[in-house]
């Protein structure tokens, strides 16, 4: 591999002004001596943008820009602020219009380029994570009311929408409140085993693992600010886990993601139990001391 800091490319990072991970991802350029270019958008950042297809000119508050590499995030987190649907609907046109040029680029540089037009389905890379050797929990995903009444009483079960957007909750949880008409929910959703600590999240980074517990006295994490984020060696994490990742970001034609896995109580195995293709890294990469944006960087400024 080129020396990145010898050899450096254009690097334009564009999404929300007020995510943590691209400014995480920002410092590890400017820690680098490295520059990139920012375009950031939120309620009080309105850049100009022009894209001219017949002179293919990408021009950003009046200036041409040639970007060698891209990084771009969906801005969430200001409509999650003001949760108002003008932003949701901004943050939308930012990012087809962003990804659009990039992908139209063959030369420039960008995480999961391959994949990066098609939706990753939660069922079919659970499916694809089974068959290329990594565990996975009893799993079933149903809206039939009459079945989750009868799994509900026979073991203790987690529900979680098949598209995501909303927290782990407990079946039994689920059932008290939710409304049914004909005997059915509103719509499927996954219903898994429950499973325990240790709690593992694992990135790929373009071949290479960073592996990390997840601390919190929560069914999910992300409900709770008392969470602990600790690196695990590289050696600790199992190696079927490592190949079976590595198999399965293969098989997708990603080179950019985070795995997440929990422990069967009866096995002590941990299982797999979904893949993110644009994770949140902010917090992982502070507790690994900037060794998930340095893996970062290396990528994209790489001629």
């Amino acid at each position: 591999m080129n020396n990145p800091a010898a050899n450096p490319r254009s690097v334009l990072i564009a999404g929300g002004d007020s995510d943590p991970n691209l400014a995480a991802l920002v410092s590890a350029f400017a820690g680098r001596g490295l520059l990139c270019e920012t375009l950031f958008v939120g309620s009080q950042t309105h850049p100009r943008i022009t894209w001219n297809f017949d002179q293919n000119a990408l021009v950003i508050n009046g200036i041409e820009k040639s970007p060698g590499a891209v990084f771009l995030r969906y801005d969430v987190f200001t409509s999650l602020a003001d949760h108002r649907r003008a932003s949701a609907f901004r943050a939308h046109a930012w990012f087809t219009t962003i990804a659009g040029w990039a992908l139209t680029q063959p030369k420039v540089r960008m995480f999961n380029r391959a994949s990066a037009q098609s939706v990753t389905n939660k069922l079919e890379v659970l499916r694809l994570a089974r068959e290329l050797g990594l565990e996975i929990p009893v799993t079933t995903v149903t809206n039939d009311h009459a079945l989750l009444s009868s799994m509900v009483a026979q073991q203790q079960l987690i529900a979680k929408p098949v598209n995501g957007g909303d927290y782990t909750r407990e079946l039994a949880d689920v059932m008290s409140g939710a409304p049914q008409r004909e005997g059915s929910l509103a719509a499927p959703s996954f219903v898994q085993e429950r499973l325990v600590p240790p709690e593992v999240r694992v990135y790929w980074i373009a071949g290479r693992t960073f592996a990390f517990q997840v601390v919190a006295d929560a069914l999910d994490y992300r409900t709770t600010s008392d969470c602990k984020v600790v690196p695990i060696e590289d050696d600790a994490l199992p190696r079927q886990i490592s190949q079976g990742l590595g198999r399965l970001m293969e098989r997708l034609e990603m080179d950019f993601g985070a795995a997440d896995f929990k422990t069967c109580p009866v096995t002590g195995q941990l299982r797999f139990l979904e893949l993110n293709n644009g994770p949140m890294f902010a917090a992982f990469d502070n507790a690994c001391e900037g060794r998930l944006t340095a893996a970062m960087v290396d990528f994209l400024s790489t001629q």
